[in-house]
């Protein structure tokens, strides 16, 4: 028992970390293109942030829990994949890459003032998101290893449909999770809008 939660938790450290590495490519990938793509990407930044100040509570709040429930979706279906696990691994660091060069993106384009909007804009859904992912991931690696060994020995069915469905509910607390940060993210957007719009 010790030893699984040992594992547990070595392998959340190891999904933190490929969330952490993700964030700085994403950032680094930001700083080293080109400078057309520079001015395109700007073009997307300046429409994602005017979006999101220019959205009514609800509609924010749909469109936060929506990336959030996108990338969960993927995460759940390549834990029920005996293969799965190192394409949730990818999942992980592609959302990871996306934040890190939106931060820098934010950054570069408001200097100091990137740091109001990287807080109140970026920064609770980005860290709650990936904290919530890499949750996801480890019970969707840890699922995806038990889906392998079902297919080379003889583990009863009874004994899997009560793996599976604890599997489902640890996933559906995940994304009320991911609802409640896409909740405090719209607040914090509304906050923002009335502060400083």
């Amino acid at each position: 028992m010790l030893r699984t939660r040992s594992a547990r938790l070595d392998t959340l450290v190891f999904l933190m970390g490929a969330a952490l590495f993700g964030v700085l490519f994403g950032t680094l990938i930001y700083c080293y293109v080109s400078e057309d793509t520079l001015k395109t990407l700007s073009v997307i930044r300046d429409d994602f942030l005017a979006a999101r100040l220019g959205d009514d509570f609800g509609r924010a709040l749909i469109k936060s829990f929506g990336a959030s429930f996108v990338f969960l979706l993927a995460v759940f279906l390549l834990g029920l994949c005996a293969l799965g696990q190192p394409f949730t691994v990818l999942v992980l660091l592609y959302r990871a890459v996306g934040i890190g060069a939106a931060a820098a993106s934010v950054f570069c384009a408001y200097g100091r003032e990137g740091i109001r909007v990287f807080s109140f804009l970026l920064l609770p859904e980005g860290a709650a998101g990936l904290m919530i992912l890499s949750l996801a991931a480890r019970e969707s690696l840890a699922m995806s290893g038990i889906v392998f060994k079902t297919l080379i020995s003889d583990t009863s069915e009874r004994c899997m449909a009560d793996i599976s469905k604890l599997y489902c509910v640890k996933m559906l607390i995940l994304l009320a999770c991911a609802g409640a940060a896409a909740l405090l993210q719209s607040l914090l957007t509304i906050a923002y809008s009335v502060l400083f719009g």
